[in-house]
């Protein structure tokens, strides 16, 4: 496979045209929305929304959630409305009558616009009927809705009123007594009554007789019922007793068949491996592996049984589950090697109230090569082509071994001076033509479906596959002029999911070497002057481990609010070091090993998000990042790829990417780096990092998001520095020396693809000595424009 990729990064907005054309943007759906209803034919009324109404002699328990029920039953939905604009409804009027099918207006109707909504098409009898329907099923018999227009010159509205009745309550839940027959299902739904979301005391609720019916049913299903239904479930309801309360009798239909009454075990278990439509019982003529119990076709060859089977947990001879068939399907799918997986179960035909399984397995393709070319513009005025590719074997060992191979080139030229927010141009006519940096890089993963430890360990029962991780990589970089850089890494970890909202990634060992191997005179120069630049380029040599936990409720299910956390914990150099200070006994600091000085520090970053959901069309989404790294013995400073940085359109969108820091530093400001051509090549890091985000995010038309944003943050040295002024850490003065950004963006949201728009207006820059810079209207100078893929957190 072959691609085509264009990457855009921050840039600072010089342009006056496209500042006004964004002020344009905003003035058309100021002006395009005020009414929304100029165009309204001759007696018709614009339908703008409903509310409801609850009225009740007694408290309403759970008042909000009955309302958002009867709120549910309110149909047509009304015309998008954002701050009394209606855009769609503009749009659509804008685009008036298309002569063609295709073509820019009949885009704009049919994809922008929205058709209006009139009052005429909304049937209150029909909802009112929906809605004491509702409050019958939540247990509010006899329960009345009305109805009240709120007429204006050309909208209407409506306000249903709900006089809530005293709810039904259940007094008692009482389980048929086991008859010879049917003695075995009953004993084993009463077993799990402690689970039933049936309680006495709760109102009568039809939504939650249908729950109780799937949880039972599940439950059955996992000890052996493969047959039974929820729809054979019964409950018996007794309001006889005329004191609002209800007896409920749960059993099961007479007409239930008696296959769905009886447990089922499991009979032969055959795996086919090569699976296919095209694949008769022909195909299968030869006599199968037998395997730990089990029936294994074709052979051995392609994929070896041993390292097929722990994903299976489907047992001969054990009852069936359905929560086993569940887990089974999922690990072999998460296998990756398999493109279907199908479990197939039949009556067995020699065994009473047995079934037979057949997995049939549809494998992917085995090998794959995808290649993509790329023109990447960087906001220090860079620019260049680029070249990645990547080779994938999915079966490398015939276990489900997955080796992934990528390869990456890219060469970059300055086209243009690098400005800082002094506005100063820092590149020189060298510095402005030719190639001034090529990159190369290529990186090997094997991904090895199982823990291979020296111990022997149980098998984990997760619908996600555990891995062992090994990467080798190599990259080297050429500043033209200025340093080469040849750089190694090799990591040995593991990778598992015990639950799925819950991810753990520990890598034992970590090794990451890096050396400058030329050094130009004027780069020399520089870190003969820098003693900070030059310690972060020494030899890095990390030899260390790692640890990755994350937690994260965002998944296919939809909640009203999400969490995310990130914790990382990075240590490197501790055992070497005392391998050497007490084993070697090496004295001299920094100490070495093979011949090399090591780096030694602990870096730990935790990372934690809240979404909330607002409104249908709104939702706040929040950040918080906090990082350290606190290098000791051996190191003096973090090496430089382990180094925090921040600003971007990730990170503060008010600034572009590490331009903050640390502290009140800033390279602007240092009178000896404003000439120096090679300034653009040296970000700004630190080894303490403070960031706060929060964004509000809303729906204007399909496909069409918007957002506004407050960003936060910086980042410090742990030890003062006479080459970085004002950059250490000082808890006294941290909170006065965060930058603050704010600003607004707007979203192409596809769902598959996010291309993103945010500009940035700087409130407080801590290296000024007016820290707060925002001015309305905000200077053009001042304002940067991020134009990026996907949302920023």
């Amino acid at each position: 496979m072959i691609g085509l990729r264009l990457n855009l990064e921050t840039r600072r907005l010089t342009y006056p045209k496209l500042a006004l054309s964004v002020l344009s943007i905003f003035c058309l759906f100021y002006l395009s929305g005020c009414s929304g209803t100029s165009k309204l034919p001759e007696g018709k009324r614009l339908y703008t929304g409903a509310t409801v109404k609850l009225e009740s002699k007694e408290k309403i328990k759970d008042e909000s959630a009955l309302s958002t029920q009867l709120a549910a039953t309110i149909t047509p939905k009304p015309n998008t409305s954002f701050f009394g604009i209606r855009p769609g409804l503009f749009f659509y009027n804008l685009a008036g009558t298309p002569k063609k099918k295709k073509g820019l207006r009949s885009f704009i109707k049919n994809n922008l616009g929205e058709e209006p909504v009139f009052y005429d098409s909304v049937n209150n009898t029909h909802i009112t009927a929906l809605m004491v329907n509702r409050l019958n099923n939540a247990g509010y018999f006899n329960s009345t809705v009305g109805y009240k227009e709120n007429v204006k010159d050309k909208t209407v509205s409506v306000t249903y009123i709900a006089q809530v009745a005293k709810p039904y309550t259940i007094s008692s839940i009482i389980y048929p007594a086991a008859s010879d027959s049917l003695g075995p299902i009953y004993r084993d739904i009463a077993a799990s009554r402690e689970a039933s979301l049936l309680k006495v005391g709760d109102n009568y609720n039809l939504a939650t007789f249908t729950a109780e019916r799937v949880r039972v049913d599940a439950d059955l299903k996992n000890k052996g019922y493969f047959y039974f239904d929820p729809d054979l479930i019964l409950y018996k309801v007794d309001t006889t007793q005329n004191n609002y309360t209800v007896n409920i009798y749960p059993t099961i239909k007479p007409e239930a068949p008696a296959k769905a009454l009886v447990p089922y075990k499991l009979g032969d278990i055959r795996i086919y491996t090569n699976y296919t439509l095209r694949l008769d019982s022909t195909a299968y003529s030869n006599p199968p592996v037998r395997v730990q119990g089990y029936h294994y076709y074709p052979d051995e060859k392609s994929l070896k049984a041993k390292h097929l089977l722990p994903s299976v947990f489907l047992e001969k001879d054990s009852l069936y589950s359905r929560r086993d068939h569940a887990l089974t399907v999922s690990r072999l799918m998460g296998l990756g090697l398999f493109r279907f997986v199908d479990l197939q179960l039949r009556d067995s035909d020699s065994l009473a109230q047995a079934l037979n399984v057949n997995i049939r397995l549809t494998p992917s393709r085995l090998q794959s090569m995808r290649a993509e070319f790329e023109m990447v513009t960087k906001t220090n005025g860079f620019a260049g082509p680029g070249f990645n590719a990547r080779y994938r074997h999915r079966n490398l060992m015939r276990g489900a071994e997955q080796l992934q191979i990528n390869f990456n080139i890219n060469q970059e030229s300055q086209v243009g001076g690098n400005k800082g927010r002094s506005g100063t141009d820092t590149g020189t006519s060298e510095t402005k033509s030719g190639i001034n940096s090529f990159t190369f890089g290529t990186q090997a993963q094997l991904d090895v479906p199982r823990f291979m430890t020296p111990f022997k360990m149980h098998n984990l029962r997760s619908e996600f596959v555990p891995k062992t991780r090994f990467t080798l990589g190599y990259s080297y970089i050429n500043r033209v002029t200025f340093y080469q850089m040849n750089a190694y890494n090799a990591t040995y970890g593991y990778v598992w999911r015990p639950k799925s909202r819950i991810t753990h990634e520990i890598t034992p060992v970590n090794l990451q070497f890096a050396r400058l191997s030329k050094v130009g005179p004027e780069f020399q120069e520089r870190l003969n002057e820098n003693l900070f630049l030059r310690r972060s380029f020494e030899e890095q040599f990390i030899v260390g481990s790692m640890y990755n936990f994350t937690y994260n409720t965002q998944n296919q299910q939809q909640h009203r609010n999400d969490f995310f956390f990130n914790a990382n914990i990075d240590l490197s150099g501790n055992l070497l070091s005392l391998f050497t200070s007490k084993i070697q006994r090496q004295t001299e600091i920094p100490n070495t090993f093979v011949k090399q000085p090591f780096s030694q520090y602990s870096r730990l970053a935790l990372e934690g998000r809240y979404y909330q959901q607002l409104t249908r069309g709104s939702r706040l989404a929040s950040r918080i990042i906090i990082g350290a790294g606190i290098p000791y013995k051996n190191s003096e400073t973090l090496p430089y790829i382990k180094q925090f940085f921040i600003g971007g359109s990730n990170s503060i969108r008010a600034f572009r990417p590490r331009e903050v820091g640390p502290g009140t530093y800033s390279v602007t400001t240092d009178p000896n780096l404003q000439d120096n051509a090679s300034n653009g090549f040296f970000d700004q890091t630190g080894d303490i990092k403070f960031e706060a985000n929060a964004e509000y995010r809303f729906d204007i038309i399909p496909y069409l998001k918007g957002a506004v944003f407050v960003d936060a943050g910086n980042i410090w040295l742990a030890r003062a520095s006479a080459d970085r002024p004002g950059g250490e850490f000082i808890f006294s003065k941290a909170l006065s020396q965060l930058a603050v950004g704010t600003g607004a963006g707007l979203r192409i949201d596809a769902e598959f693809f996010v291309l993103r728009f945010d500009l940035g207006v700087p409130v407080r820059d801590p290296i000024q000595a007016s820290p707060y810079v925002f001015t309305f209207p905000p200077e053009r100078k001042s304002m940067v424009l991020h134009i990026a893929v996907g949302y920023p957190f």
